[in-house]
């Protein structure tokens, strides 16, 4: 309120300045304190300096207006959200929102405040800026929202609604969202991924603009030019739209007014298998069957693990109730306090296209009681010597978290000498076991697209796999991949064994007559 007081103060002392500097010398001659007849006219102007402070005044107050209006709006979404913050934030469409909202609105309330009221907030905002989500932040939130589109083959205007994967959710995108996935796409020169996602936000000129351009980009020029005549409807005098409207007239001239058809490349076939098994499109091997693990250890004697077969070739299998939901929640709390990011690589500049978008943790075997029991239990497992094996990754995957196609064991015409010299020492991933932690709601599958397994993630269970024949050869049928989630908040800890230690465990044989 002092703020205030003070702005009008200064509001009202420029003015009078102003008054007085313009007509000083007509008052000097009128002498009004020397004639009430006179003093009307002083009357006149006080009230036109009274009406020009009311509107100073009712400018301030509509501020505050717009303020008090929008406020109880932003606390109601976000007191949603903390209510229960992970399954707020395991919506892709929320994750997408808070990071667009954080990023683009508080920026634009900034230069909004930022008028002779507000100094305190100011300087509190400049103290939050450096926290807040930046461009990099922004667009990897889009890129998710296109992963999970592209991979589970969703309509833009269903996730746009909330509808994902043909559930309903209660989230919807705004325009600003879907203008932000849509403009990230045009720049990264993904037009036609761009095109779907514009199309539903074309009333604002600037998007008509890079629309239009996103279509002249794929040869469509016809509907390129459609967009901008409708832009020059609404800025007849914008030269930019006038320029490109130009442009597209003459190609139009040149190709006689044919669209020309986009060539299609071939599909990978890796590729669609992939998506194909994320979409549990995909049937696996048919002989499989349940069990009960009694002999790889004495233990298992006593207390033998339920073992579920998931394929024959490559041999996989499930198994369930191997963690506790205690342990589970343990192993992400110790996580938590360090998670970094992991793995991540660009693919032709498109963030939709990175290898793995996770973060991750290491965690020693000797860390606590706890993990010295998981690895006694991966023994009893796999019947596997872990003592040289790696320490566990305890990973978290974010929206639209996934990790594309790849194999675990090591190929060594491909790496340089210092890897392959680090390598040599313990020798190659033989296994891999990778626990799931959490249940995720939708999407997060665990893929092997050349066998077509497709395996959910549940909380407490394990899947189990040797990466290597049994003549130390890499098992290319043992590719695998992790599905984008859609929604849910996707926990795993993975646990690769290494070769060095396993001699007496598991000898050598002839090579394998598959190969």
């Amino acid at each position: 309120m002092e703020c205030k007081l003070k702005t009008l103060l200064r509001c009202i002392l420029t003015l009078l300045g102003t008054f007085a500097l313009v007509h000083g010398n007509s008052q000097q001659q009128a002498n009004h304190a020397l004639s009430v007849a006179s003093m009307p006219l002083l009357l006149d102007l006080e009230t036109k300096l009274i009406d020009n402070l009311e509107d100073y005044a009712n400018e301030l107050e509509q501020k505050l207006q717009i303020f008090r209006s929008y406020i109880p709006v932003m606390r109601t979404e976000n007191e949603k959200a903390r209510l229960d913050a992970m399954s707020y934030l395991s919506n892709p469409l929320n994750g997408l929102s808070l990071i667009r909202r954080l990023h683009q609105d508080w920026f634009k309330w900034q230069g909004y405040m930022d008028q002779l009221v507000g100094t305190v907030q100011m300087r509190n905002f400049d103290g939050w800026r450096k926290d807040l989500p930046k461009k990099a932040d922004l667009s990897d939130a889009c890129a998710a929202i296109v992963r999970i589109q592209i991979t589970y083959d969703l309509k833009v205007e269903d996730i746009i609604k909330g509808k994902l994967d043909g559930r309903q959710y209660n989230s919807s995108m705004s325009s600003a969202d879907i203008f932000a996935i849509g403009h990230y796409l045009a720049k990264g020169k993904a037009e036609a991924e761009a095109v779907p996602w514009l199309q539903e936000v074309t009333q604002d000129v600037r998007v008509m603009k890079l629309l239009a351009e996103c279509h002249i980009k794929q040869k469509h020029y016809t509907k390129a030019l459609a967009l901008l005549e409708s832009g020059l409807k609404f800025e007849a005098y914008n030269a930019d739209l006038q320029r490109l409207w130009n442009k597209t007239k003459n190609l139009i001239e040149i190709y006689q007014n044919n669209t020309l058809l986009d060539v299609k490349k071939l599909e990978d076939p890796m590729i669609k298998a992939y998506t194909l098994a994320c979409r549990g499109l995909t049937e696996g091997s048919t002989r499989l069957h349940c069990f009960y693990n009694f002999n790889t250890t004495q233990f298992l004697r006593l207390a033998p693990l339920r073992v579920e077969e998931v394929g024959l070739h490559p041999y996989v299998v499930l198994y369930h109730d191997v963690l506790t939901r205690m342990e589970s929640e343990e192993l992400m709390e110790l996580a938590l306090s360090s998670l970094k990011v992991s793995g991540v690589y660009r693919v032709q500049g498109l963030a939709f296209k990175r290898m793995r978008t996770v973060k991750a943790r290491w965690v020693g075997k000797e860390t606590n009681d706890m993990t010295r029991r998981v690895t006694r239990r991966i023994r009893d497992m796999t019947g596997l010597d872990l003592t040289t094996s790696e320490f566990f990754q305890i990973i978290n995957y974010g929206i639209g978290g996934h990790y594309n196609m790849h194999k675990d064991y090591f190929d060594f015409t491909s790496i340089n000498n210092i890897k392959k010299s680090k390598i040599d020492k313990l020798g190659n991933r033989i296994a891999t076991v990778l626990f799931y932690l959490f249940d995720v709601e939708q999407g997060g599958a665990t893929v092997f697209p050349k066998s077509g397994y497709t395996i959910y993630p549940r909380a407490g269970t394990a899947l189990f796999w040797y990466n290597l024949h049994t003549d130390g050869i890499g098992d290319p049928s043992t590719l695998h991949a992790a599905c984008p989630v859609i929604v849910g908040s996707k926990w795993v800890m993975t646990e690769w064994i290494r070769e060095l230690g396993q001699l007496f465990v598991k000898p050598c044989l002839e090579p394998s007559s598959e190969q």
